[in-house]
C-alpha cells in the first residue's frame, strides 16, 4: 500500500524542492556525464515536459597520440610527435534546459541545450597554472523505454549522448613575463544505462541502476612563449582522448512537488569520473 503523506510531510517535500531548484540555477556553466534521471519514460503519448539541469562533474583525461609544431620568431623549427599526457581533475558544470516529448507509450525522447565551461590546475607543467573556460554551447539528446513495470516499480533503460567545445587560456603567477596559452577541448560523450525506479511513496521516487560510459575528443594547446632575450616562440600541439566502455553506476531520488512538476538530485561514479547534481521539470 502507498504510503499516505500528512501536510507536514508535503511542506518538508515542497521544501526540498525548492533547494533543488536553489541548487540548480546556482550553476553557471557545464559538460562531462550528464543526468541521467529516472531510467524509464515518465511521459504518455503524445506529452510534453520541460524543465532545467544542473550538475557538477570531475574527470581525468588521458591525452593520446599528439602532434606538435613549433615556430620561433615566425620561422618554422619542428614538427613531429609530442609525449601522451594526463589532465587530472578537469571540473565541470553544466547547466541545462531540457525539452521531451512522448512519441509511444513507455517510449520518449529528450533534447538538452545549455553552456559549458570547465576548470583544471596545474596538470600539465606543474607550475601553478590554471585554465578556466569561457562559457561555450552545450547540446545533448536521448530516449528513455520502459521494458517492465510492477505495482509500485519500473525496469528501463536510458541512452544519451552530449557533445560541447570549449575553449579558454591557461595561466600562471608564476610565469614572471605573461604568456598566455590557449587551449580547447572539443568532447563527444555517451551513456548507456539500465536500471530500477521505485515509487517509495506517493510523491518521492527512488532509482538507479548501473551504466556504460564512452569519451572521445581531442585537445588543441597553442603555447606562445617569450623567453628571457625577448625571443618568441609559437608551440601548437594537438592530442585525442578516447575511452570506454567504462563502467559505472548511479542512485538518485525524484520529488513530486505540484500535480505536474518533479524535481530530482543523482550521483554518479566510475573508475575516472563522479558528478552530483539536480533537476526540475514540468509535465503537459
Amino acid at each position: 500500500m502507498r504510503s499516505v503523506i500528512n501536510p507536514a510531510t508535503t511542506v518538508k517535500i515542497r521544501l526540498l524542492g525548492l533547494a533543488l531548484i536553489i541548487v540548480g540555477l546556482s550553476g553557471s556553466h557545464a559538460f562531462a556525464l550528464d543526468l541521467l534521471g529516472p531510467p524509464s519514460a515518465v511521459l504518455e503519448k503524445d506529452m510534453f515536459s520541460g524543465g532545467i539541469e544542473y550538475s557538477f562533474s570531475k574527470i581525468d583525461l588521458k591525452l593520446i597520440e599528439g602532434k606538435g609544431d613549433i615556430y620561433a620568431n615566425g620561422q618554422f623549427v619542428y614538427s613531429g610527435a609530442v609525449d601522451s599526457i594526463k589532465i587530472e581533475n578537469l571540473k565541470v558544470n553544466t547547466l541545462y534546459a531540457t525539452l521531451g516529448y512522448g512519441f509511444f507509450d513507455n517510449y520518449e525522447a529528450f533534447l538538452r541545450m545549455g553552456t559549458a565551461s570547465a576548470t583544471f590546475g596545474d596538470s600539465l607543467w606543474e607550475e601553478g597554472e590554471d585554465f578556466d573556460s569561457n562559457i561555450d554551447f552545450a547540446i545533448g539528446a536521448g530516449f528513455k523505454a520502459t521494458f517492465y513495470k510492477g505495482f509500485n516499480w519500473k525496469i528501463g533503460g536510458v541512452f544519451q549522448i552530449n557533445m560541447s567545445e570549449l575553449d579558454g587560456d591557461l595561466d600562471s603567477s608564476a610565469w614572471v613575463i605573461p604568456q598566455p596559452h590557449f587551449i580547447e577541448i572539443s568532447t563527444t560523450e555517451m551513456q548507456f544505462a539500465m536500471g530500477v525506479t521505485y515509487l517509495w511513496s506517493g510523491r518521492v521516487s527512488l532509482y538507479g541502476g548501473p551504466f556504460l560510459h564512452y569519451i572521445s575528443g581531442d585537445v588543441d594547446y597553442e603555447l606562445n612563449k617569450i623567453d628571457e632575450n625577448l625571443d618568441y616562440f609559437n608551440h601548437e600541439y594537438s592530442w585525442e582522448f578516447k575511452e570506454g566502455p567504462t563502467f559505472g553506476g548511479y542512485i538518485g531520488a525524484q520529488v513530486k512537488l505540484l500535480e505536474n512538476s518533479f524535481a530530482n538530485i543523482e550521483y554518479q561514479q566510475t573508475s575516472d569520473a563522479d558528478i552530483f547534481g539536480a533537476g526540475l521539470m514540468l509535465r503537459y
